[in-house]
């Protein structure tokens, strides 16, 4: 069956199809109300997501029991299972001026969020570079947590500071694979 021909079916001839599964007769009917249901339902929601949600949620559960339903009048049923959905959102869904108090404290201050993900940064460069191996890893510690010159990591290790550099190099390579790019650029700036 196309789709010229499910257009002009009744609603009772779309209710016995989409009860065997079919789902261009699913389709026609949601295209058909889907505009009209959700201003209905944003009207008493005033939210867009979930307004959405109510509308998918109805849609759903017609597709998941489309062989038990018994529907005599789609529209009315439509408009009645999303506005029963959408006042069990505003139950559900309500805060308590205790919820959001809550929630209002549960919020980081700035400077603590910063500092926090400046930790985590840390946190996660270290454990990558637990990978490095140790000589790489520790010139790697030398130059960018303990600021020494590449010079005097040379002078250290008793190598050339063109070694350094390379180790420092292939330590960055490692970091950047392991890390991904963003994290990468946060740990270098």
């Amino acid at each position: 069956m196309n789709t010229d021909n499910i257009k002009d079916l009744s609603e009772a001839h779309l209710l016995i199809l989409i009860g065997k599964g079919n789902q261009l007769a699913f389709r026609q009917v949601y295209h058909k109300y889907w505009e009209g249901l959700y201003a209905y339902v944003h009207n008493i929601l005033n939210d867009a997501w979930l307004t959405e949600d109510v509308l998918h949620e109805v849609f759903t559960q017609i597709w998941i029991r489309r062989e038990k339903l018994e529907i005599t009048n789609l529209k009315g049923y439509l408009y009645n299972g999303v506005r029963n959905r959408a006042l069990l959102k505003i139950r559900d869904d309500k805060f308590s001026a205790l919820d959001e108090f809550i929630v209002d404290k549960l919020r980081l201050e700035p400077e603590i969020e910063q500092e926090f993900n400046k930790t985590a940064t840390v946190l996660a460069i270290e454990t990558a570079a637990k990978k490095l191996p140790a000589r790489c890893r520790a010139i790697f510690y030398m130059s960018k947590f303990q600021d020494y010159s590449s010079a005097e990591i040379a002078n250290h290790f008793n190598i050339s500071q063109r070694t350094v550099e390379n180790q420092i190099s292939l330590a960055l390579k490692h970091l950047r694979k392991e890390l991904g790019t963003a994290l990468f650029l946060t740990f270098l700036f």
